[in-house]
């Protein structure tokens, strides 16, 4: 009995042993695996890292908000979108402090960025995550356990607003001095550097409804101030890719998920026409003298005419970005398929901002047709993050979402071509 009993035992011991070893010996596989992929140094993730990675925060973040308007009073869904938003805001704080590193450690990064000047289009998504971000904490109700927590969601958006402008400035800059010399280099990320402008203004409707005084009154007029610089500008870049797509028919198979970013900022420009006509309504009327009272009513009925217009352009916007990549992937004989990378998180903003305008128009109008189909844009959406999450985890276990061997290769081959021209195309995993 005893010496069965030791055999087991050793048996037992042998088979732990043999696990242990052939786990230490898969992790040690991944770690020289991902080693590679990122140059053979894990400070390269912190040098090469790019804004886009903020698109992550402005899709998680953005479900989130789509879930906590769900018109169903499930707690699951709630939890759900609560879990997303703590995910979106814990990504967002590790990215601005990597940002910031890089910026100190890394300064060369930027001359790489100002020598390929069409990475610089992504510096757009770090002002709409934190506008994303301060929607999402007024969405979930979190100003009102403390006053400092509002007054810190006011200050993280004068923060927004003026990375929105520099982002608008930049675009000014890239096309005067940097910028292509044919229209076929326009695509839909020239979108990217516009679109804070309204991402920002609808975050301040919503902020100046929480704030009181002055400062909500501010706040309101700031906000109008930058959907009116906003949206005329989304409206010139889209003509410039509606002439591109003309004059040069679609962009090529590695840009082609570009088509879908027009969809966001048309329907942003929306969601923000009827948040500031609300805000509007409720505040004007203590700001503004008794002659004027009238305004309110007429900005909130503006609003809702702006919006229903925005909505069917987007829906326009959104189907052509369908047509697109499907007319790309079956029927361009010379299309290669796009292979996944982060570029595939530019999806996930422009499906929910889609969503959350249906309901908000859904609310102001009463209409349960806008309803159903808010709930079907969710169901997509949560699909679509779903797929994307899991393609992500996958990359970033094996290294190979960074693509840091590329970048470097890039800078290396730089020396040959210092035009600094804007182009359609690049990198399939980072373009989105």
């Amino acid at each position: 009995m005893c010496a069965d009993d030791d055999a087991v035992s050793t048996g037992g011991k042998l088979g732990s042993s043999s696990s242990t070893g052939a786990w230490r010996w898969w992790w040690a596989r991944a770690w020289a695996s991902w080693l590679a992929q990122v140059g053979g140094r894990p400070s390269a993730v912190v040098r090469w890292f790019m804004p886009f990675w903020f698109t992550v925060c402005m899709g998680t973040g953005m479900l989130s908000a789509c879930l906590a308007r769900m018109p169903y009073d499930v707690a699951a869904i709630r939890w759900t979108g609560l879990g997303l938003f703590a995910l979106s805001a814990v990504l967002l704080v590790a990215f601005l402090v990597v940002l910031v590193v890089q910026a100190v450690v890394y300064p060369e990064t930027w001359a790489y960025m100002r020598r390929h000047p069409q990475r610089m289009l992504h510096y757009g998504a770090v002002p709409m995550a934190l506008a994303t971000a301060v929607t999402g904490t007024l969405g979930f109700g979190f100003h009102e356990a403390h006053r400092g927590v509002l007054y810190a969601a006011w200050a993280a958006w004068w923060v927004a607003v003026a990375l929105a402008w520099a982002s608008a400035v930049l675009l000014v800059y890239l096309a005067a001095s940097r910028a292509t010399r044919s229209i076929e280099a326009v695509t839909g990320a020239w979108l990217l550097l516009v679109a804070p402008l309204t991402v920002c203004a609808t975050a301040g409707a919503a902020l100046a409804e929480s704030l009181a005084g002055s400062a909500a009154y501010a706040t309101l007029v700031c906000s109008y101030v930058l959907a009116g610089a906003g949206v005329p500008l989304t409206c010139c870049v889209v003509v410039l890719y509606v002439h591109r797509i003309a004059a040069h028919k679609l962009p090529p198979s590695d840009a082609i998920l570009t088509a879908f970013i027009p969809l966001g900022p048309v329907a942003q420009a929306g969601v923000a026409a009827l948040a500031l006509g609300s805000a509007a309504q409720d505040l004007l009327p203590q700001a503004l003298p008794a002659s004027a009272e009238a305004l309110a009513p007429v900005l909130y009925g503006l609003g809702i005419v702006a919006a229903l217009a925005a909505w069917g352009s987007a829906l326009f916007w959104a189907a052509h970005a369908v047509f697109c990549v499907a007319y790309q992937h079956h029927c361009c004989t010379t299309g290669a398929r796009v292979p996944f990378g982060i570029g595939w998180w530019a999806l996930t903003f422009p499906v929910g901002v889609f969503a959350m305008l249906t309901a908000a128009l859904g609310d102001a109008l009463e209409l349960p047709a806008f309803r159903v189909f808010f709930v079907l844009l969710v169901a997509l959406l949560l699909g679509l993050w779903l797929v994307i999450v899991a393609r992500t985890a996958a990359g970033l276990c094996t290294g190979a979402i960074f693509d840091i061997p590329g970048l470097i290769a890039m800078d290396d081959s730089y020396d040959s071509d210092d035009s600094g021209e804007l182009t359609a195309t690049t990198s399939s995993s980072l373009l989105p």
